[in-house]
Order: structure tokens, then sequence, then C-alpha cells
């Protein structure tokens, strides 16, 4: 699947072969070195090898939600800016993203979507001041090998009151990472509401394997 140079992919990579690879990881440290190398071609390989319609559609979700154009937002696991894109063309002016792959990072920054991009563990607490956001994305980032459930507490921490949180949730792990009983308990704790779950294909023509997530951050 690699070259010998800089682990860069080989151009002969196929799409599905290395979306295998994704969900084969099994380390953050996994992660790291795939989108390590996957970063130049990785809006190639998802948007028109595999027909990707996650960043599409969870940007239309936080969109239903937010109506303040100007809100300032976080694009959790921004990787190269695909859902960036999307908010953009929604008319949001004021998007900041967060990644733990410099490779990727770089990418996004070429596209001059963001206000700021932030280099971040996720597995670790968030150096950002509480409150900051009044929305909040993420796509694929909760997916094997990446970012647990306990991530999603420390993202809460960053939004202000009110303030609309969308993202996706690979299937597979719902139940069996925890991420269901996580946000079922931060309901209870009121630190938000669940708006709406609902089970989506991330590709086109592709079963539903993912659900696409959309919560409030309650009042204090």
């Amino acid at each position: 699947m690699t070259s010998g140079k800089h682990g860069e992919f080989e151009s002969d990579a196929s799409s599905e072969s290395l979306l295998a690879r994704a969900y084969g990881l099994k380390t953050p440290e996994d992660a790291k070195g795939l989108y390590r190398d996957w970063a130049k071609t990785y809006d190639h390989h998802l948007e028109n090898g595999l027909l990707y319609l996650g960043p599409k559609k969870i940007a239309a979700m936080l969109a239903e939600g937010l109506e303040e154009k100007s809100a300032r937002i976080i694009d959790i696991g921004c990787g190269t800016g695909l859902v960036g894109q999307y908010l953009v063309s929604y008319g949001f002016t004021h998007i900041d993203g967060l990644d733990f792959s410099p490779e990727m990072l770089a990418v996004a920054r070429s596209k001059s979507i963001y206000r700021e991009l932030i280099q971040a563990d996720l597995e670790k607490p968030i150096d950002l001041a509480p409150g900051t956001y009044q929305g909040a994305i993420s796509c694929g980032t909760f997916t094997h090998g990446h970012v647990g459930p306990g991530a999603i507490r420390e993202i809460f921490k960053l939004l202000a009151e009110n303030a609309w949180f969308a993202c996706t949730i690979h299937g597979h792990l719902w139940h069996e990472a925890g991420f269901e009983r996580a946000l079922t308990q931060l309901q209870d704790e009121r630190v938000m509401t669940i708006e709406a779950v609902r089970d989506e294909a991330y590709f086109d023509g592709k079963e539903p394997e993912g659900k696409f997530c959309i919560f409030r951050k309650s009042p204090v």
C-alpha cells in the first residue's frame, strides 16, 4: 500500500483499501500514522473514490439548529477541512479547526477556511477557554481506533450555553464503546440535551453505518 518514500501512499492504492485500513485501526497511534500518510490524497479518495457524504450531511444538521452565521464554531477532528468547506457554503464565517495530525492541518490551512487551527489530542484535556464556542461539529472522529466517548464531555466544556454540537459516531461503536451510555449520562446530568440521532450512510449507495447526532448545551 505504501511506497518506500516518506510512507506516502502509492498512486494506485484504492480508496476501498484505504478505508479498510482506517476501519482496522486499533489505537490513536495507528490513526496518526494513517493520516500522516494519507493527508495529501485524502480529499481525492474520500470524495471521488468513496463518494463521502458525511461532511455534507453533518454540516446541514448543524445549520438546521445554529442560525447565527457569525457564531464561533469549532470543527473537531477537522482533518483536511471537508466539513469546514460545507460550513462556509452555509454562510458561517468564524470557524476554528482542531486535529491531532499536523499533516492534515497543513492541507486544511491551504484552503483558508479556518480562522485558527489547533493541533491537539482529544484523548487529553483541551487547552481552550471554557464557553468559547456557540457551535461545534465533528465528522469521522468517533470511529475505530480514534477517540473514545470521554472526549465528548471535554467538548461540551468548550461550548457556551445553548450552543449546538453536531457529530457522527460509527454505528458499531454506539453500544460497544459506550457512546450511548456516555451521552445518556451527560443528558441525565443536564450538561446537554439530545435533539436528534439519525441512522445515515457515510457513503453514497451504502447502508447506514453511522449515527448522525445533534445536541444542545444546557443552560447553567
